[in-house]
């Protein structure tokens, strides 16, 4: 017999099966989804009352002009910094950073005067104390340095740290210009050099022109450099941008007065450009430039150029045919 209360109860089954559950918070699988992860994570950090991680500092090196290091925006090292050696190691490490430079190395190029130093000085390590204090105040040698490494006797800068330098971002838009101008993208690639001769400043370490450990480093940027206008100028030519051109081949002989390739090339343009008087005096220029410093007469090359433009000058454009540079 069916009572009043079975016939309740059976009802109240029927209702449940027909109603869909109730969804229930799940901080598991909000922490599945990735594009919530990182807010779930943060918010569990917050509730549980621990400190969230901060992002490691950023050091920024900055080698044309005076050399200046910032860590996390602090200015560390700038122009008013008097420690030079401190500053000479920083340049010396980063510049050859991925290579373990020995204590002895370190001590003969940074203080090439033998009779001055010792091999066995404290010198350097009081000079790398200096330099590992100015950047990173707050850590010692009990918890531990991150920028400048010792380790069995040698130095090296630590190159899995946070950091930025403006040689480096030069180098990479000169790469990205060469990748364009590889696959045939000019207009990229002018942006791109265009980008790298705007981050370069100034030259690389003036301060340090004359040290010995600096200068080849300092000579490869500068043939990498005016190599780079050349290129660019070469390419904006031959896009028809003959001004730029020009103004980008000046930037080069004042860089390197004496580079014939660039002279010779800026001859062409400017006699391109209906201004053959302007390229019989960079060839004026370039050839009093050789005699005073090497001793020596320009490439018969640039000097047949100079011929060809000179006998030219009073009937009219030389035109495009024999200009091997802007060709």
């Amino acid at each position: 017999m069916i009572t009043m209360t079975n016939m309740h109860n059976w009802m109240t089954s029927i209702r449940d099966l027909m109603v869909p559950p109730l969804r229930m918070h799940n901080p598991v699988a909000m922490r599945s989804r990735p594009d919530q992860a990182g807010r779930v994570e943060l918010a569990a950090v917050a509730q549980a009352g621990l400190p969230a991680t901060e992002p490691e500092p950023v050091l920024r090196l900055h080698l044309f002009g005076p050399l200046r290091a910032s860590v996390g925006g602090r200015m560390a090292i700038d122009e008013h910094f008097t420690r030079r050696k401190a500053k000479a190691l920083l340049a010396l490490l980063y510049l050859e950073r991925g290579r373990y430079i020995p204590r002895d190395e370190l001590i003969e190029r940074i203080w090439p005067t033998l009779d001055e130093l010792t091999p066995d000085s404290g010198r350097l390590k009081q000079t790398a104390l200096v330099l590992r204090r100015a950047l990173e105040g707050g850590h010692s040698r009990r918890t531990g340095w991150q920028y400048v490494v010792e380790r069995d006797g040698t130095y090296y800068f630590n190159t899995q740290v946070a950091y930025k330098s403006d040689l480096e971002d030069v180098e990479q838009e000169l790469k990205q210009a060469y990748a364009d101008r590889q696959i045939g993208n000019t207009e990229g690639a002018l942006a791109h050099f265009q980008r790298a001769f705007a981050l370069r400043r100034s030259e690389l370490l003036p301060e340090f022109r004359y040290d010995d450990w600096a200068s080849s480093h300092i000579g490869a940027e500068r043939e990498q450099y005016v190599q780079a206008l050349e290129d660019a100028a070469r390419l904006a030519g031959a896009h028809g941008d003959h001004t730029r051109a020009i103004d980008l081949l000046k930037r080069a002989v004042r860089e390197d007065p004496l580079r014939e390739s660039t002279a010779m090339q800026l001859m062409e343009w400017l006699s391109l450009n209906r201004n053959k008087t302007e390229a019989l005096r960079v060839y004026a220029r370039l050839r009093d430039a050789l005699a005073s410093k090497l001793q020596l007469e320009p490439d018969p090359k640039i000097t047949a150029l100079y011929h060809t433009i000179r006998r030219d000058r009073s009937v009219g454009d030389l035109g495009e045919p024999g200009l091997s540079a802007a060709s």
